[in-house]
């Protein structure tokens, strides 16, 4: 199947954020790496605002359907530990740059925050009771080391080897609570 217009313009966004930067998003540069006019890109998303809210969700969209690929179903139909184990292995690969410039860009804006909030909450340990429930405690940690895999390269001067980043993995699976 053919992707629509907007799919089209939503992924040459992403490939302009991964090569240049958030800040090199403009009608323009998006113009002509997407090789449509402006009027075009503006049919389909009239402000900056509107392209921004699109790459959200379609970032989020990608990552959320990863995570019901690894779980075998959607959040509501998997149990906890199931989702945790899915956060963990989607998260295990490094983070692109559009992806972490994205994610990072979400709380600029109350309605980016909300796109992954939504999955989030569907996906992650809850925070509720940590501080008294030994289990909820040892999950959220793991969803930390999870989202710590992510961003690792980014933000270290060392990189990890696949051999490492797997090992890193099947330790940190293997101290999931078997009690959600």
């Amino acid at each position: 199947m053919r992707p629509n217009k907007k799919q089209e313009i939503l992924k040459a966004a992403v490939e302009l954020i991964e090569e240049h930067g958030l800040e090199a998003l403009t009608f323009e540069a998006l113009a002509e790496v997407s090789g449509m006019s402006k009027s075009g890109l503006i049919y389909h998303f009239p402000s900056r605002h509107e392209l921004l809210l699109g790459i959200h969700q379609h970032l989020a969209e990608v990552w959320e359907q990863e995570l019901i690929e690894v779980a075998g179903g959607p959040a509501a139909e998997v149990d906890e530990v199931t989702r945790l184990r899915a956060s963990v292995i989607s998260l295990s690969e490094n983070a692109t740059r559009a992806d972490l410039l994205v994610t990072l860009d979400s709380h600029t804006h109350p309605e980016f925050n909300e796109v992954w909030a939504a999955v989030n909450h569907r996906w992650m340990p809850p925070l509720e009771h940590i501080a008294d429930d030994q289990t909820r405690r040892a999950a959220y940690l793991i969803q930390l080391v999870a989202d710590g895999l992510w961003v690792h390269d980014h933000i270290h001067d060392l990189r990890l080897s696949t051999e490492q980043r797997r090992a890193l993995v099947e330790t940190v699976l293997a101290m999931i609570p078997l009690n959600g």
